[in-house]
């Protein structure tokens, strides 16, 4: 096993909230780091993660109504909302709080 993690694909309306954002969420699958590499997003090797482009992503998601925790995978959920809100990235308020 590489490390990457598994995707499958979903049928959805073109139409429906989550056909209407499908590039955004194809991006922000794209951007997760790979298995046991919380640090780093896979694509953007250099870059820590969340890194931009799945931040982009990410508000892309929110901004139609979807919960951004649905899509990510439950290992990373404490890298997006941590326990403490002194440690909250700054991209992500309480108003867009999925978690």
């Amino acid at each position: 096993m590489d490390g990457t993690r598994g995707v499958v694909a979903v049928v959805v309306a073109a139409d429906s909230p989550t056909g209407r954002v499908a590039t955004a969420i194809d991006d922000l699958t794209a951007h997760l780091p790979a298995a046991g590499q919380q640090s780093s997003c896979s694509v953007c090797s250099a870059r820590s993660w969340p890194c931009p482009l799945f931040h982009d992503a990410a508000h892309r998601v929110i901004a139609a109504g979807l919960r951004l925790a649905d899509l990510v995978p439950v290992d990373l959920h404490p890298r997006l909302w941590p326990p403490a809100a002194t440690q909250q990235p700054r991209w992500f308020s309480e108003e867009t709080s999925n978690g």
